[in-house]
């Protein structure tokens, strides 16, 4: 069964994400790391990707399904945890397409909190994993990599970020529950030991 971790920017999806991977069998798909990545070759389309990015607005639902497909033909066997995928009712048409069965995970954190983890943050600009602003040192304990703000957690950026989530993806969760799909909410201003514990509870009980 493969999970949709949903959630308010800041509210920990990739941090919590990552440590479902490590004790548990699951792929990891980050939309927004794909989407940085891809942002930073030399295809056709990057550059317009690299600036909807730093506005903070949603790539083409094409430029989407393609990535999916292309994850899917590419990585088979051990489910997938989904994390900033799908943001928008016509995203979750087109997941539903490429990846029918799953269950949700969705992070509760207001937008006051949300913000004030944005402030500041660092990631690391190849894994994607991000760091809060009290957080020591310039590297990434794990890989080694020199820690980044990202350009799109710019104050116009993030609050752009949040009206999406808080107007395209939050009324999901209703249209998930209506059609009969498992939906599970952690409250989010725990910390993430915490948070991570439940969601551990509610993954062992689908493998």
């Amino acid at each position: 069964m493969h999970i949709l971790m949903v959630g308010i920017q800041g509210s920990g999806k990739g941090t919590l994400a990552r440590k479902v991977v490590e004790k548990h069998q699951f792929n990891f798909f980050e939309m927004g790391q794909k989407l940085r990545n891809f942002a930073s070759l030399e295809e056709k389309e990057s550059p317009i990707v690299a600036k909807l990015l730093a506005d903070g607005d949603l790539v083409s639902n094409d430029l989407v399904e393609k990535m999916l497909m292309h994850y899917k033909n590419n990585h088979s066997g051990a489910p997938v945890i989904f994390d900033g995928i799908p943001r928008s009712r016509d995203q979750k048409e087109l997941f539903d397409r490429v990846f029918p069965e799953y269950i949700i995970v969705y992070l509760d954190l207001s937008r006051e909190a949300a913000i004030a983890r944005l402030s500041n943050r660092r990631i690391d600009p190849v894994s994607g994993e991000s760091f809060p602003a009290d957080f020591v040192g310039d590297f990434s304990p794990f890989t080694g990599n020199k820690l980044i703000h990202r350009s799109d957690d710019n104050p116009e950026a993030v609050s752009k970020r949040i009206d999406t989530f808080m107007n395209n993806t939050l009324p999901l969760l209703v249209l998930w529950a209506s059609e009969g799909k498992r939906v599970y909410t952690i409250d989010a201003s725990q910390n993430v030991e915490d948070c991570y514990k439940q969601i551990s509870v509610v993954v062992s009980a689908y493998q």
